[in-house]
């Protein structure tokens, strides 16, 4: 008798853990099957970009740090939370703002997000308390950080050169690029240091989990986590271009420069995890040691969280779907009609210049120089138009460039001021140089009337034109040669934006949709 009764709570919390274990696998699998187009595009970039491999290990790690709780969940039944379901209209607004500003991450995030909220509705709270920080850590599964890439270049190329100077090595620094004695160097995208911070802070946030107990020692970590591989990037950048310099390009250039700079990468990562392990907390455990307070559940109830959470989870994208059935597609014909220019005539393009823009519904390109003038360079334009907020992911997708990285190289980036159809407007500029020429570019992204240098401007703007119906957007681009001097250069293009005085005229007439039955512009 008193083995009987031993063991039947044992056997009916196995029974429970099978029957919500079941359940929220099957919830999950659907979250993923709902939002699989975002799933896919986020596993591409895992295999596709080294900075995001290490996404691949968080799943495992994540349940391997489940599993060494299981004797602590044991002891607890899981009961369906129904009010946890309220978070997840958030999140799927969260992804529904991300759907519309075709920003990747937000989607992702968001879809991270439901897994969460599915494991604490499933589960319980009481289970989730003792699992909470390997869930949380399914965050980093997504990728994130590109728009890091740029100012952390320009950090590592100060740091570069401020060392330089202090060594009193002549050099000469512009942009991104370095000029010594005996060669140029380049801090490029891969040399700003993002994968090295991204895999310190993932790793990092697990070491603190394990070793700290205390707010501030974990603040400080996570702190030391973030500087210091900046500081350890900016010393690998300068280490290397000493060492190529001092041994005229024997050493640290081609593939060295990667060999040695992971080298000294891991060489800083565990000397800041020996440091961090002289300061940890004698913890065993984060969770609370209280017994388990036993509490009412039902298989009606389980299943009731699980249909409700399944209603609310394929909501959004069905009506995602319905929304781009039922929206007509607009007419870009307004593009493709022969642009005349007052005081202007069209001549051939010259040069190589030549804009990396993918899924375009229209492009217009056009060079022309001014009537009279045989001597100065042309000026060309590009425009690249999308007519949906999916295709138009890639306006300011990260692999999108105004120039070929293969034959030209970015000397700087600045901001310029010109006035189209007498209106103030703002620029991006590059300054490119190639084996042909160089040239001045300046370019702006339009959307729904409304022109913008920024790109993530851009993708915010793209949610009130989207549920307005005007998703129609452009990248728009002049670009000339340097002939003489950069001033003139850019005059010319000033000159050539103000007869250029139809083209937002042109661009909203084609992002009109034309009425149809049903359907509200």
């Amino acid at each position: 008798m008193t083995t009987m009764q031993a063991a039947t709570p044992v056997g009916l919390m196995d029974r429970s853990w099978r029957i919500h274990g079941a359940a929220l696998g099957a919830l999950v699998l659907l979250i993923l099957l709902a939002f699989r187009h975002d799933v896919a595009e986020m596993v591409v970039v895992w295999w596709i970009y080294p900075t995001y491999s290490h996404a691949f290990l968080i799943g495992p790690i994540s349940l391997w740090l489940v599993w060494e709780k299981r004797a602590r969940l044991r002891q607890i039944q899981p009961v369906a939370e129904p009010h946890a379901l309220w978070a997840l209209p958030v999140m799927l607004f969260v992804w529904w703002m991300g759907e519309l500003s075709t920003i990747n991450e937000l989607k992702q995030f968001a879809i991270v997000g439901m897994m969460i909220v599915a494991i604490f509705a499933i589960l319980g709270r009481q289970v989730f308390s003792v699992i909470w920080f390997p869930a949380l850590y399914l965050f980093f599964m997504v990728p994130t950080g590109q728009y890091l890439i740029a100012p952390m270049q320009v950090f590592a190329t100060k740091f570069t050169d401020v060392g330089l100077s202090i060594l009193n090595i002549p050099h000469h620094t512009h942009g991104t690029f370095i000029d010594l004695s005996n060669g140029v160097f380049e801090v490029a995208e891969a040399c700003a240091g993002l994968r090295f911070m991204i895999a310190t802070v993932a790793l990092g946030v697990i070491f603190a989990y394990i070793s700290y107990h205390k707010w501030y020692k974990i603040a400080l970590f996570m702190l030391s986590c973030v500087i210091i591989p900046l500081i350890g990037n900016g010393l690998r950048v300068l280490g290397i271009i000493l060492l190529a310099h001092y041994t005229n390009n024997q050493f640290g250039a081609g593939a060295d420069h990667v060999i040695y700079g992971w080298g000294f990468n891991v060489a800083i990562l565990l000397v800041l995890f020996l440091v961090g392990s002289y300061f940890r907390d004698q913890i065993g455990d984060h969770t609370a040691r209280e017994a388990a307070l036993p509490r009412s559940d039902s298989l009606t109830r389980t299943l009731a969280v699980f249909a409700t959470a399944v209603a609310l989870i394929f909501s959004i994208p069905a009506y995602a779907l319905w929304h781009e059935s039922r929206s007509p597609a607009p007419d870009i014909s307004a593009l493709e009609r022969p642009m005349t220019l007052s005081g202007w005539h069209q001549v051939r393009p010259i040069g190589d210049w030549a804009p990396d823009y993918a899924a375009m519904a229209a492009r217009l390109t056009l060079s022309f120089a001014r009537d009279g003038s045989s001597t100065a360079a042309p000026v060309d334009l590009y425009v690249g138009y999308y007519t949906d907020a999916t295709t138009a992911h890639e306006l300011t997708a990260h692999i999108s460039h105004l120039w070929n990285p293969k034959t030209m190289l970015v000397l700087t980036s600045s901001r310029a001021n010109a006035r189209l159809q007498g209106k103030n407007l703002q620029m991006q500029e590059l300054i490119i140089t190639s084996p042909a020429a160089r040239r001045v570019i300046w370019s702006v992204y339009w959307i729904d009337g409304q022109f913008t240098s920024n790109s993530l401007a851009t993708k915010l703007l793209q949610v009130p034109a989207a549920l307005s119906g005007h998703e129609g957007q452009a990248i728009v681009a002049v670009s000339t040669i340097v002939d003489t001097t950069d001033d003139d250069a850019r005059r010319r293009l000033r000159e050539a934006l103000v007869a250029l005085r139809d083209l937002p005229d042109r661009l909203s007439a084609a992002a009109h949709r034309p009425s149809v039955p049903g359907v509200t512009n």
